[in-house]
């Protein structure tokens, strides 16, 4: 949209430019201006000034229009926004404490999704030494965000076998899952095996979904697309930055990476590096990070 009114600008410019010198040249020279277009100076004034006022009203019906749009959109994007929020303090996650079911509510659920992740992390890193399985630490990120995702319980074992099957001794890598987190929560009081795919479905879909409307949206330049997604992102605490880290490094993020999200609009640019431990996003996603601005 913002193409064509540059083309209308252009030709309104061209078509003035060039009207104004034939009516100063038939003015100054009516003779000169008779033979170059075969008309008298006050013939082509009248067709000259309704073009040019056509263009003009075009153009304004253009812009008003992309107006209205961009109104409509930032609407609807702080709709989206407010969902998020609505979303984030619903939030609630059963937490054990010393034998006690604590209840964590809304932000403050991403602290504990974090020490759960860390845990999870931490227990792939010990089965990856002991299967000798050559992890890369992306694949160590996968299998941690898909036990942190579905769930750790011998009720659902050849599930989560059927989802880590393209990974060498898969069934093994299960069992020492599920052991792992009954010495944990005996000896740690942390519930490593609690499924997060419910609470955590709605809050991605949704994140997703308001990033891809602003991304694909043409009536807005690239600068108002980042303007609004960076607002979304300074929504966003150090402890839901770290999931999100781990959630597109995983296979979950296979739609961010071929829409290349994170980095068109440095998405993880607040994450600070030692927050994540022996994975510092850097080592994934080259940007500016702000940590290095500061710096």
């Amino acid at each position: 949209m913002k193409t064509l009114i540059k083309v209308l600008w252009g030709i309104f410019i061209v078509s003035s430019a060039f009207g104004t010198i034939l009516i100063f040249v038939g003015i100054k020279s009516p003779e000169t201006f008779n033979k170059l277009i075969d008309k008298s100076i006050y013939d082509f004034i009248g067709p000259f000034v309704g073009f040019a006022t056509i263009l003009l009203v075009i153009i304004s019906i253009i812009k008003q229009n992309v107006e209205n749009s961009k109104s409509k959109i930032e609407n609807h994007f702080f709709k989206m926004l407010d969902y998020h929020n609505e979303n984030v303090r619903a939030l609630t996650v059963k937490h054990i404490k010393n034998d006690d079911n604590e209840t964590i509510l809304g932000r403050r659920a991403f602290v504990i999704f974090r020490l759960q992740l860390i845990k999870l992390l931490e227990i792939v890193e010990n089965i990856n030494v002991d299967l000798e399985l050559n992890l890369k630490k992306s694949e160590i990120i996968d299998i941690a965000y898909i036990s942190f995702y579905y769930g750790i319980d011998n009720a659902w074992k050849d599930f989560l076998i059927k989802k880590l099957k393209k990974y060498n001794k898969s069934e093994e890598i299960v069992t020492k899952l599920i052991d792992s987190k009954t010495k944990i929560i005996e000896d740690e009081k942390i519930n490593i095996g609690r499924t997060n795919q419910t609470s955590l479905s709605v809050y991605f879909r949704n994140m997703y979904n308001a990033i891809k409307f602003i991304d694909k949206n043409e009536v807005l330049d690239q600068e108002e697309k980042e303007k609004y997604i960076k607002i979304f992102r300074a929504q966003l605490s150090n402890p839901e930055l770290y999931i999100i880290f781990l959630n597109v490094v995983s296979r979950f993020g296979k739609k961010w990476k071929d829409n290349n999200y994170i980095k068109n609009y440095e998405y993880l640019k607040n994450i600070p590096f030692d927050y994540c431990g022996k994975y510092p996003p850097k080592e994934f996603y080259k940007m500016k990070y702000e940590e290095e601005e500061i710096e």
